[in-house]
Order: structure tokens, then C-alpha cells, then sequence
């Protein structure tokens, strides 16, 4: 137990990153350290028993503490403060005890002992600290003479019987000291030597394998000789065939000069076609920049030709909705000039449809990907909400619409709803068109399979050929070309619909037969989500006029026909507007009215759209207020850009005062009207 216990002190601070050499000094360092303290331990416990002067011990236990402290040292790697350490404080023990006990105790005998220490734990890479190490026992040995002679410190009064116990008790320290030394010099040797012997060792294997490589290479010698031998006599063979083959080596170096000049003849015909092909290079990368330039081009003219036909647009279908929607002028119009109405905005909105696609192929052509934003919807509430956007067309040509949801279909889906609705109004308004008066067109939901859910809209038209039915996802095709004379379109709806139901990870596929109609199948994966809620816990807002007690809005729109429809429809919710011709009239009005809502334009003069969201989202007043866009910036880029520099929502005109109407609703809600205010208190 005491062996483990002293091997486990031995090896106090050491690492696999200290060598082998330095181990064995730390180890010495240690064993010095420990066995000196418990040898100044007794020896302190001795001489005060001995003496009767206990100061004795309590000096010894300091020096104990310095003995033990080595340990400390080497334990957190401190190497060489350890081995200096050691050597002071026992030059401390000599000086202190040399003066307390005088020359007669022969405590200066310890100086031989630490002579031979610094030479035992002191690497020779550490030169300064051994000589530092050697020169501490030759001045303390000073330091004592001097002291014995000129007698500075009087030493303690001591008989002659204690003097003489002192003196053998600090003579066997000594002994004892000097022992240790020569034992760890001579482990030493021993280790030098057993170095040696196994360094000896592997020289004689190595040795031996040397002999034997060389038998090896006496052996290998032989066999070249006898290689060479055969390689003469193969090499004679070889040259005559050498020179047979020469001979044939010539008449083919006659042939390849033959073939050499044909080969020429055919790099200068091949060096014209590679410059006929440079040049033809050059030009097609010209056309190609034509091409790109005449791309972009055509972007820039469809977004500004989208925005100057959406504004007028807006106007048409926005006075329509309100001749229409409002009741106490719809009594006082006649029934002629209501139908008239009604026709206006249906082909209104056909021709909103037309632009929507046109600028959808667009995107496709220049290959752009939307990204897709799924989000839980309630299914049964959605199906409806799309079909009645298409009631007031079908009920023009006295078409029905029928919707069916699959019971077995979850109540909540996970999916986007934006995109899917654009694949919905695309299948409905082809069907209500192709649909004869008097006849019905069918939306129907239901499940396919485990984890499939389909959108079906089946018509009852003349339906399509079979041999058109393979190209009528292609853009600008049409079943036949009396189609576009009789019913209108652009023969863009099915190919973006086709388009949205891959990037959904969905298919379409198409059933018709003639005379009985057509079904366009969406095949969609199916995931179940939970419907989103507004804050309160109520349900989105569907579109029902509820009371809006108090609320301003402001709105920014240089059209004065915009202005005049909006203040109609604000004025049908009975909410008060208030109205700017510019943007930078439109922030001060903002500033001094403090309203509940802001809607604007993006292009307005003085400032601009992004001008202004950018000074209300840095406002800290107005900060909290939603900011609703009504632009005709059709582009999701556009729309996307807006988003981020802080719009709540992002409306297309011409506007569909539903969902403004929604959007409305949606904002003055208690519960989202509440925490708004807190936020802008805050």
C-alpha cells in the first residue's frame, strides 16, 4: 500500500508529452520532495522533544510546507520552478539550522549532498539553471562561515549531551541524504547501462540482418550474371531481326511521309472549317445576347404594359361592383342597364384572366420558379370561397355550379393555398365557359388512395377530340380553331395549371368524350394540417361585413379614378377615408391623423411607395399601423420585394373588393386591432 501510494507521488506532473529522461528527473524531483519532508518532519519532532524548544518544530513544518509545495509545482507542470524550488529550500534548511545550532551540530555537511543534486535532476539542456542550482550551496556554505566567524546570529544555548545528539541525529540526515543521491545516480547508471545493453542488442540484429541482405545481394549478383549472359545472346538474336525489320521500316517511313502530306492537306482544310465554325460562334453568341436583350426587353414591356392595362382595369371592374353591390342603386337601374353592368364586369375580369396568364407564361419562358408556401386551410371553406368568385359569371350564362367534398377527405389540409386556387380559377373558368346555358359544372375534392387527395372540375360542353387532347396543355393550343372565334381565351390556362401541379409534386389529367364533357383531374399528395387562426382564437375572416367602429384609414393614390372607387367602397363599409394624391402628402397626413390602417399605391410622385413604407416602419408612432399595397405591379418579385421591406399584405389591382373587404376585416378584428396597439406602446 505505502509502495503504490510513494509510486503514485514519484509520478506526480508527468504526461505521455514528457520524455523519458525528464520523467526519470521529475521522479527524482518527487522522491527528494516527499522523503525530505517526512525526514524534516522527524527530525523536527526529534530535535523539539530533545531540546524542549518547540519553535524547532514549527519551523520544520514550514519547511515541510516547502518540501511538499515541489510537489504542487511539478503537478501542474511547472518543471523547472520545482527543481529550483527544491534546491532553495534546502539551502533555507542549512542556512537556517547552521545558524540556530551552530558549527558544532555540523549542519554545513549538508552542503556536500546538495552539491551533487543540481548534477542529478537538472537536464543538460537547462544549463543556467544547474549552474544557478550549483552556485546555492557554495553561497549558503558562505553565508554559514561567515556567520560562524564573525558570529552575527548568536546560536541557541545547547549542553554538551544535546549538543552531541544534534550532531549525530543531523550527521545521520546527511547520511541519509547522500544515500539517496548516490541511489538515484546509481539507478542512473543502471538505466544508462541497461540503455546500452539493449541499443547493443538491436546494433547485433541489425547486424545480422545486414549479413543476411548481403547474402542476398551475393545470391541476386549471380543471378544478373547469369541474366547478362542470356540477355547477350537474346540481344544477338534481336539484332537481326533488327535489321530485317528496318528494311520494312523504311518502306513504311516512305509510306507515313506519304501520309504525312495528306494529313496536312487535310489540317489546312480542317483549319478553314474551325474558322468557318469561330465565325459562326461569334454570331450565334450575338444572336444569343440579341436574344437575352430582346428577353428582357419584352419583361420590362409586359410588366409596364400590366401595369398601364391593370390601373384603367381597375377602374372598370371596381365601378362595376359597386353599381352592382350597392343595393339602394341597383333598385333605381334598369334591368337592361344591369345586365349591361354585368357584362362589363365579367369581361372585365376575362381580361384580367388573360393578363394574369400571359404574365404567368412569361415567367415560364424566362424560367423562373416560384417558391411554394404551404400553410393549413380549412378544405370545405376554401372550395366554397373559390366557387363563389365564379357564381356571378356562371349565373350570366345560366350554368350551375355544383361543389361536392369527399366526407373521407381530412377537414384540415396542409398546402398552398395561392397556387392552388390559381390552378382552381383556371379549370372553373374554362368550364363555365365551354358550358352551355341551362347545363352545370361540378367541383369536386375527394380522396385518391391512402395519401392522394384529387380537385376535379368536370363541364358538360361538346368536349374535346381525342387526338387534341395530347396538346391542349401546350401554350396557345386550343381544341380546334373555331374555339378562340366562339368563346374567347388565350389557350394559356391549362398549360400554367399543368405547370402549378408539378411544382406542387401533384399531375393533371384530362377525361372527355364528345357530347358528354370534359373532367380535368389534379392529382395533389395529401397532408393534414391544422387551420390557421386569428389571434383570440377566431376564425379567418370569410368575407361578412361586420362593424367597424372608429377606425380611419388612409389612403395614397394619384388616380383620381382609384381614389373616387375606393371612397365609394369605404363609404358602402362605413368607414371614413381619408385620401392623398401623393406620397409625400400622404406620410404628413399619416403623421397628423395617427389612422388605423394605411393603403398606397407603389408609383405615386414625390414619394414613392417604398419610400413611404420605409418612413412609416421607421416611424416610431406609426410603426404598428398596417400598411395594405394596392398596385398594378403584377410580378411576385414585385411582390415579394414589398413583403420584405414591411407590407402586411400585397393586393393586385384591379382591386377584388372581397378580399380587400377580407383583408379589412382581417385587420380591425379586436383581438389583431388590440395587440397592434400594444405593440406601438410598447
Amino acid at each position: 500500500m505505502f509502495s503504490h501510494s510513494l509510486n503514485r507521488i514519484k509520478r506526480t506532473g508527468l504526461t505521455t508529452a514528457v520524455g523519458e529522461d525528464d520523467a526519470r528527473k521529475i521522479m527524482v524531483v518527487n522522491s527528494f520532495s516527499f522523503l525530505t519532508a517526512l525526514l524534516c518532519t522527524f527530525c523536527g519532532v526529534s530535535l523539539s522533544v530533545i531540546s524542549g524548544y518547540w519553535m524547532i518544530l514549527y519551523t520544520a513544518m514550514a519547511f515541510v510546507c516547502g518540501f511538499l509545495s515541489i510537489l504542487l509545482f511539478n503537478y501542474r507542470g511547472r518543471f523547472a520552478t520545482a527543481k529550483f524550488g527544491l534546491q532553495f529550500v534546502f539551502c533555507s534548511v542549512m542556512l537556517y539550522y547552521g545558524c540556530l545550532f551552530g558549527e558544532s551540530t555540523q549542519v554545513h555537511f549538508l552542503g556536500l549532498f546538495l552539491i551533487g543534486v543540481p548534477l542529478l535532476i537538472c537536464s543538460r539542456k537547462e544549463h543556467a539553471l544547474r549552474c544557478l542550482c550549483l552556485a546555492m550551496p557554495l553561497l549558503t556554505l558562505f553565508l554559514l562561515e561567515t556567520n560562524y566567524y564573525y558570529q552575527v546570529l548568536t546560536p541557541m544555548e545547547m549542553d554538551r549531551n544535546t549538543t552531541y545528539m544534534f550532531r549525530w541525529l543531523i550527521m545521520t540526515v546527511v547520511v541519509i541524504l547522500n544515500f539517496m543521491v548516490i541511489t538515484f545516480h546509481q539507478q542512473n547508471i543502471s538505466n544508462l547501462l541497461h540503455r546500452l545493453h539493449r541499443r547493443h542488442e538491436s546494433l547485433k540484429r541489425r547486424n545480422q540482418v545486414v549479413l543476411q541482405k548481403e547474402n542476398e545481394l551475393k545470391a541476386a549478383n549471380r543471378m544478373l550474371e547469369h541474366y547478362n549472359e542470356k540477355l547477350e545472346w537474346e540481344v544477338e538474336q534481336r539484332t537481326g531481326e533488327l535489321k530485317a525489320n528496318n528494311l520494312i521500316q523504311e518502306k513504311m517511313l516512305v509510306d507515313l511521309n506519304r501520309s504525312m502530306d495528306q494529313l496536312r492537306e487535310k489540317d489546312a482544310e480542317l483549319e478553314s472549317y474551325v474558322r468557318e465554325l469561330e465565325t459562326l460562334k461569334a454570331s450565334l453568341v450575338k444572336a444569343r445576347d440579341e436574344a437575352e436583350r430582346a428577353n428582357t426587353a419584352k419583361s420590362v414591356f409586359l410588366r409596364e404594359l400590366s401595369h398601364e392595362i391593370r390601373n384603367p382595369l381597375n377602374a372598370i371592374i371596381g365601378i362595376s361592383y359597386l353599381l352592382l353591390n350597392d343595393q339602394h342603386n341597383r333598385n333605381k337601374i334598369p334591368l337592361s342597364i344591369v345586365n349591361y353592368i354585368e357584362n362589363i364586369s365579367t369581361s372585365g375580369h376575362n381580361l384580367l384572366e388573360i393578363i394574369n396568364n400571359v404574365l404567368e407564361l412569361a415567367r415560364i419562358e424566362a424560367g423562373k420558379t416560384d417558391n411554394i408556401c404551404e400553410t393549413p386551410f380549412v378544405l370545405q371553406e376554401w372550395v366554397q370561397s373559390v366557387a363563389s368568385v365564379y357564381q356571378h359569371a356562371a349565373r350570366l350564362k345560366e350554368v350551375s355550379i355544383h361543389v361536392q367534398v369527399d366526407h373521407k377527405l381530412p377537414a384540415q389540409l396542409l398546402g398552398d393555398r395561392v397556387h392552388l386556387t390559381q390552378v382552381v380559377n383556371n379549370l372553373l373558368a374554362n368550364a363555365i365557359k365551354f358550358t352551355p346555358a341551362h347545363k352545370k359544372v361540378t367541383l369536386s375534392c375527394f380522396r385518391e388512395g391512402a395519401d392522394a387527395w384529387c380537385i376535379r372540375v368536370t363541364d358538360e360542353g361538346e368536349g374535346i377530340p381525342g387526338e387534341k387532347q395530347a396538346l391542349i396543355f401546350q401554350p396557345f393550343e386550343q381544341a380546334d380553331a373555331s374555339i378562340h372565334r366562339r368563346f374567347g381565351g388565350t389557350g394559356l390556362g391549362l398549360t400554367i395549371s399543368k405547370r402549378i401541379a408539378e411544382l406542387l409534386g401533384g399531375q393533371i389529367a384530362v377525361w372527355s368524350q364528345q357530347g358528354l364533357g370534359t373532367s380535368f383531374t389534379v392529382t395533389l399528395p395529401l397532408r393534414q394540417g391544422i387551420a390557421a387562426q386569428l389571434p383570440g382564437g377566431e376564425p379567418a375572416a370569410t368575407g361578412e361585413k361586420r362593424p367597424q367602429a372608429n377606425k380611419k384609414v388612409l389612403l395614397m393614390e394619384d388616380s383620381a379614378v382609384n381614389r373616387m372607387v375606393m371612397q365609394e367602397f369605404f363609404q358602402y363599409l362605413g368607414l371614413p377615408l381619408l385620401m392623398a394624391d401623393n406620397g409625400e402628402e400622404g406620410l404628413q397626413m399619416a403623421r397628423r391623423q395617427l389612422p388605423d390602417m394605411i393603403i398606397l399605391d407603389m408609383h405615386m410622385p414625390r414619394l414613392d411607395g417604398r419610400e413611404v413604407i420605409r418612413a412609416i416602419r421607421q416611424d416610431a408612432v406609426l410603426q404598428h399601423v398596417p400598411v395594405i399595397v394596392i398596385s398594378a405591379d403584377a410580378f411576385r418579385e414585385q411582390q415579394e420585394l414589398a413583403l420584405r421591406e414591411g407590407v402586411n399584405e400585397y393586393i393586385i389591382k384591379p382591386v377584388q373588393f372581397d378580399e380587400l373587404r377580407r383583408v379589412i376585416d382581417k385587420y380591425f378584428s379586436s383581438a389583431v386591432l388590440d395587440e397592434a396597439l400594444a405593440e406601438g406602446a410598447c
